[in-house]
């Protein structure tokens, strides 16, 4: 351990003392893109490919290097890994993990400040706008995620989450000093309201490429699709964020892009000296509200709703099976850092199952939800085994079954079809009347614990 803290700590100084911030950018993108310690270890050559291809659009993007330049740059990290061979092994993965992005914050964060405050006065039009935009909307979005914690911890007084989750926007948290540590956003969603609040027409970029994990998981088109947003690509061309990437045990991939807290605080204050948004909050609530306007709203009541959200979660519980042979549950309302889990199983392999009930309008945010759930159970509860998800609806849902087509998780759509059980299988809260198992502790409505 101490040899290689030494060997890393050395790699950082050259780069500090070159001030050579292609290298360190590719050092930055690397520690944001390791994954769960069965997703390195299990898809290695994964790994190398997708680490290769997203070092080389960020530096296209930012730096607009030739190939060869990139390839000299990235030589020169590949080398210093090897010299490090046991980097990352599977005995020293976390304390690797933080080992790095320790050391990158406490000696680069100046470079990377220095540099993104002297691009800001030379950024043109556009790319004023995009930071105007991010620096008016992360402020709010965060209040929104502590919000939606304090809902939650009224409906589940255990739970101890500051943020929730949200589905365009994730705030990950340092779990020692409690500080946050990056935002991930939804570069999809913020690219659509971006454009609609400035009448811009910034564009998406998709690519494929073929992949044993697209095969098992789409076997009919023989690949996978990614995008990349014209909205990410300009921010990485500012210095204010990185895209990066997650591969999980099963080597499945989903692309992110994450802006590092200690640059949004640095830049923050900029917020004045930007194109004024002016009534910000007010436009972007009108603009979601005239996106999300569906007929589907009208076609039930939310009581209607929540009852028989609540009637076909206590069914599940109570007979796991219904889903499919051989499903155990392991429990409900399940506790996670990035929120609770409707229902949390394991299926007749061992493998983990995540079962999310789909409540109201709104695919994207169903299927975003389950993903982070999945990623969660990946990381913290599999180990070596697969996860996967069931999202469960009360009927076909076309515009779901194209949102998770689209997923890189193996994610399946189950119709619940069956009237809920009755009898001494279940038992009614006291407080809400809701039906819940005879095994409950929690009513799986509105929290109240069950004495007896």
């Amino acid at each position: 351990m101490r040899e290689t803290k030494e060997k890393i700590e050395k790699f950082v100084n050259d780069i500090i003392k070159k001030n050579d911030i292609v290298l360190l950018d590719v050092l930055w993108i690397f520690s944001y893109s390791i994954p769960s310690q069965s997703g390195y270890h299990n898809n290695k050559e994964d790994f190398k490919k997708w680490f290769g291809k997203i070092c080389i659009r960020h530096l296209q993007k930012k730096y607009n290097l030739r190939q060869e330049e990139i390839k000299e740059k990235m030589k020169i990290f590949v080398d210093f890994l090897n010299n490090i061979p046991d980097f990352l092994s599977k005995e020293s993965f976390y304390e690797d993990d933080k080992l790095l992005r320790n050391m990158l914050i406490n000696k680069t964060s100046e470079i990377l400040i220095r540099n993104i405050r002297s691009k800001i006065p030379n950024l043109s039009d556009l790319d004023r706008k995009i930071l105007s935009f991010v620096l008016h909307y992360i402020p709010i979005r965060i209040q929104d995620s502590i919000k939606e914690a304090e809902d939650r911890r009224k409906e589940y007084p255990d739970c101890e989450d500051k943020y929730g989750f949200l589905s365009d926007f994730y705030v990950r948290v340092d779990k020692e000093t409690g500080s946050i540590a990056y935002f991930e956003i939804d570069t999809k969603e913020w690219t659509h309201l971006f454009n609609l609040l400035f009448d811009e027409e910034l564009k998406e970029q998709r690519f494929k490429v073929k992949s044993g994990a697209g095969l098992i998981i789409f076997p009919q088109e023989q690949h996978e699709e990614y995008s990349f947003w014209q909205f990410g690509d300009e921010l990485v061309k500012i210095g204010v964020g990185y895209w990066t990437f997650y591969i999980t045990a099963k080597g499945n991939v989903r692309i992110e892009f994450i802006i590092p807290n200690l640059i949004y605080e640095a830049i923050k204050d900029y917020k004045n000296k930007l194109p004024k948004i002016e009534n910000f909050e007010e436009k972007i609530n009108e603009i979601k509200k005239e996106k999300e306007w569906s007929l589907d709203d009208f076609e039930e009541t939310e009581a209607v709703s929540e009852v028989l959200e609540s009637e076909i979660e206590a069914s599940i519980i109570s007979n796991p099976e219904i889903l499919e042979e051989g499903v155990e549950l392991v429990g409900n309302q399940y506790p996670t850092s990035v929120g609770y889990i409707d229902i949390l199983c394991r299926d007749k392999n061992g493998n983990f199952v995540v079962v999310e009930l789909k409540r109201g309008a709104g695919s994207y945010k169903a299927v975003g939800q389950i993903q982070k759930y999945m990623v969660w159970v990946s990381e913290n509860l599999a180990k070596d085994r697969q996860v996967r998800g069931i999202i469960v609806v009360k009927e076909h849902d076309q515009e779901l079954e194209y949102t998770v087509k689209g997923s890189k998780f193996p994610i399946e759509i189950k119709i619940f079809g069956q009237e809920p059980p009755t009898g001494e299988n279940i038992k009614y809260c006291s407080r809400c009347g809701k039906p819940n198992p005879k095994s409950a502790k929690y009513c799986i409505k509105c929290g109240q614990e069950f004495w007896m």
